[in-house]
């Protein structure tokens, strides 16, 4: 009773028997609310090999753990503290940050385990060495797992029958066969048993090859020998299970009628399972296996439709590893004599044992399982890498946009955006006929034919004349059509309106704009607040409107995985994705900056140093205070200390309204605060006034060439006038910060071209022939096998991985939101597929 109450109050079961986990440490503080973190959480030995592994030096590792440590945001280091970190990238501090709470983790777990060893007295100096010396969770696991018990195992069952002392003797191959009949006769006198009872010896020479089988499988050495025999050879099995990908109804009737079918299984197995017929008769080697056959192929089982193994494909070699790790076994093997027959037997049956009963289906398992884990890591840098180009795309500045949220019975919703503020100045609705099934006009439909773009009747004139006027009447230059259903046709629409506008096109285009996430954005409590005039239904179509006026103000309101630029989002684990999103986020807001007086609270909310709560409340503050005229002013918000000013000042920018000129000029650049008096004294000394630094704040941009040759001349000079150095610690790293070409204003629309515009009506993938060229193709998504590409006829064509290779080797390989030209290799209608090819121009 006294067990269950103890459970009962928060206990678990394991912590009762001795093998508790280590209680949940509470999350670590996120990057946008910093809290000091312990400093020397990583070992002298995890920093050189973390440097190692970085290619860093371990000063540098040290230095970035410490200014972690000390509440300091990772694109403030990257930034403001390149010296101490030696210029470290934001993923290299990342990874860093991730090793420290890696290894938190590992010393909470260590802990646990020499708690449990020490409260069943197993614990000894020489096993506590080990356990701390352990690099990782896995080697953590090996060295505790002998030191584990398991009541009903053969092994505890045979050492309950005194086979214990026996096989410890074999472990430490101190006894021969004399002494092992010996010790076998002593264990059945011990357990009651006579000797004259048949078996009985036979019974425990069994069982202590069962403990022995047991210490083998357990022993670190065996299971590494084992683990990378397997990884060696392993093969990995994919076959479907009966009746579930056969294509006829019969097997989806069966998956619906079972009662442990889930719907998502039913609805698989129902049309077939047609996206899993590649992995129905599946088998490579562990090796050849990419991250998304894994990601597909788990799936499935989830599904319950394909089964799914991991067996060595030469098991012999395997179980030959395991012997030759097996200590008994190994010393036996050496000794010559006759005495040693009997120990030696027992000891290759334990060898062969603890593989085929222990070690084989563990192994298989583990390997499976990190395969896995890996394949999913994968997945979640590729979502991260396709996100950062979407939020870093070019705004479209000065001028206003109307919004299209395509639909199919309720009509087009459309909205009309403001210049600059963004504002929303007109909605409505248009019902254009719907078009004829079969005609591909639903976003991503395959099928069409030439010509199906052609409408008659009142219903579509008055379209095309609600569109028209609205973009007449608001003095619209960009149309954003959203990208999902019915997209085509709205495309369609739109190209007629253009042409219909009393500028009879003029420089009026359309973009299509990415509507992923527009239609949850549209009924958040963000939506409305921010939009509560704006009737519901025509939210989304204000959210696409702005995605195309500034991707990143927009796109921050979204929860990053809503944006659809990843694969497999589903079998991703949710908290890491998160992080790992919220991470590429923080890294782009900052690379771009945030004028902060005309900034969402959603946007800067993205900063890192702020959070929702202060970020909400230095909106408030702006809003009835008045604009910040200083980074100075930031001090002034209530929730914004010491610490988060410093993290946060660098990032936030203020620029001058209505041409007013800055108090300070600085503020307006990328130089942080703590720098300025350092600033000054370097632009004195290279003869730059502040007539030019206030020039340079208003246009953006940077220095000219002559100002910059100047300023690097100062870099290894002493401090001008004997001012005091920055307390980032190198002036070298200040002076390029001010030789920056994207010193001042918004870097975006000087690293990327704008977004492409276009007015002609949209083609069918009916209508594309194998050859044709696509010279403003724009790359949709990117995964390890290739590029999907948007070359706007309604279904995203596959750039595969070999034809990157074909580039020139000056040419990146291209990212989301990128323009290239691209041929049409092969087409096929009927499964809506287009294969391209790099065209020989972009190849050069």
């Amino acid at each position: 009773r006294r067990r269950y109450v103890y459970m009962k109050r928060g206990a678990t079961a394991s912590a009762v028997s001795g093998t508790k986990r280590p209680k949940a440490a509470a999350d670590p503080p996120s990057e946008r609310a910093p809290v000091a973190r312990d400093a020397g959480i990583l070992s002298a030995a995890a920093v050189r090999a973390l440097a190692s592994d970085l290619d860093a030096l371990p000063t540098h590792v040290e230095g970035c753990v410490r200014l972690l440590a000390e509440g300091h945001t990772v694109p403030f280091i990257a930034r403001y503290r390149q010296p101490e970190t030696g210029g470290m990238a934001p993923p290299l501090l990342r990874r860093i940050d991730a090793a420290s709470r890696d290894a938190a983790s590992l010393a909470a777990r260590c802990d646990a385990v020499v708690a449990a060893l020490r409260k069943t007295d197993r614990l000894t100096a020489q096993l506590e060495a080990a356990l701390r010396a352990a690099p990782t969770l896995a080697a953590l696991e090996d060295v505790y797992a002998p030191h584990k018990s398991k009541p009903c195992s053969l092994a505890e069952r045979a050492r309950a029958l005194g086979c214990e002392p026996a096989a410890q003797a074999m472990w430490r191959a101190t006894i021969d066969d004399s002494g092992l009949s010996q010790a076998l006769r002593a264990a059945a006198a011990g357990s009651g048993a006579r000797s004259s009872e048949g078996g009985t010896e036979a019974a425990l020479r069994e069982g202590t090859q069962k403990v022995l089988a047991e210490m083998t499988a357990r022993s670190p050495a065996v299971r590494e020998a084992a683990r990378g025999a397997l990884r060696r050879c392993a093969l990995v099995k994919c076959t479907a299970v009966a009746g579930k990908l056969s294509g006829s109804g019969s097997g989806g009737a069966g998956a619906a009628s079972s009662k442990k079918a889930s719907t998502a299984t039913a609805a698989a197995a129902a049309s077939g399972g047609e996206n899993f017929r590649d992995y129905a008769d599946f088998e490579r080697p562990l090796s050849a296996v990419s991250s998304h056959a894994w990601l597909a192929m788990h799936r499935g089982v989830e599904l319950k439709l394909l089964r799914l193994s991991v067996a060595p494909r030469d098991e012999a070699s395997v179980a030959a590893a395991v012997a030759r790790a097996c200590p008994p076994l190994r010393s036996y093997s050496a000794r010559p004599g006759g005495g040693h027959r009997l120990c030696l037997a027992l000891a290759e049956g334990a060898a062969a044992e603890a593989w085929s009963r222990l070690l084989k289906p563990s192994l298989a398992r583990e390997v499976q399982r990190r395969a896995l884990e890996a394949a999913r890591s994968e997945a979640i840098e590729c979502f991260a890498a396709n996100l950062s180009p979407l939020l870093l795309a070019p705004p479209l500045r000065g001028t206003a946009v109307l919004g299209v949220d395509p639909g199919f019975a309720h009509g087009h919703k459309l909205a009309v955006v403001s210049a600059g503020t963004a504002s929303v100045t007109a909605h409505a609705t248009v019902k254009p006929p719907l078009p004829p099934r079969g005609s591909g006009s639903s976003g991503g439909g395959a099928g069409g034919s030439r010509g199906s773009g052609v409408h008659d009747g009142a219903a579509w004139g008055e379209a095309v004349r609600v569109i028209a006027e609205l973009c007449d009447s608001h003095g619209v230059g960009a149309v954003a059509v959203g990208d999902g259903q019915n997209s085509r046709e709205a495309q369609r629409l739109v190209a007629a309106a253009i042409a219909a506008t009393r500028r009879g096109g003029g420089r009026l285009r359309y973009a299509v704009v990415r509507e992923n996430g527009a239609s949850i954005y549209s009924a958040s409590d963000l939506a409305a607040a921010e939009l509560g005039e704006v009737p519901l239904q025509h939210r989304a179509a204000v959210s696409i409107a702005r995605r195309l006026a500034d991707p990143l103000s927009e796109f921050v309101k979204i929860e990053p995985a809503a944006l659809g630029v990843g694969m497999y989002q589903r079998d991703l684990p949710a908290k890491e994705l998160g992080a790992r999103l919220d991470a590429a986020v923080e890294d782009a807001v900052a690379a771009v900056g945030v004028e902060v007086n005309g900034a969402s609270p959603s946007l800067l909310q993205r900063v890192a140093g702020l959070n929702r709560k202060t970020a909400s409340a230095l909106r408030a503050h702006i809003d009835t205070a008045g604009e910040l005229s200083s980074r100075e002013s930031l001090r002034q918000v209530p929730g914004i200390g010491p610490k988060t000013y410093v993290n946060i000042a660098g990032f936030l920018r203020i620029t001058a309204s209505d041409g007013a000129p800055l108090a300070e000029p600085l503020d307006a650049t990328r130089v942080h605060p703590e720098a300025y008096a350092e600033a000054r004294a370097l632009f004195a000394a290279a003869g730059i006034g502040s007539g030019a630094l206030g020039q340079l704040a208003r246009r953006g941009g940077g220095f000219a060439e002559g100002d910059c040759a100047r300023l690097r001349a100062l870099a290894a000079a002493p401090a001008p006038g004997g001012g005091a150095a920055s307390p980032g610690g190198g002036r070298a790293a200040l002076v390029e910060l001010l030789c920056d070409p994207l010193l001042c204003g918004d870097p975006r629309e000087q690293l990327a071209p704008p977004p492409q515009l276009v007015a002609s009506a949209p083609r069918s993938l009916a209508d594309v022939r194998a050859g044709d060229v696509f010279e403003h193709a724009v790359v949709k998504n990117a995964a390890p096998f290739g590029l999907f590409v948007d070359v706007g006829v309604g279904s995203d064509g596959l750039l595969h991985a070999s034809e990157l290779k074909k580039r020139g080797s000056g040419r990146p390989v291209p990212t989301v939101g990128a323009s290239i030209c691209v041929t049409a290799k092969a087409v096929d209608i009927n499964r809506g597929r287009l294969s391209l090819a790099l065209h020989p121009v972009w190849c050069l």
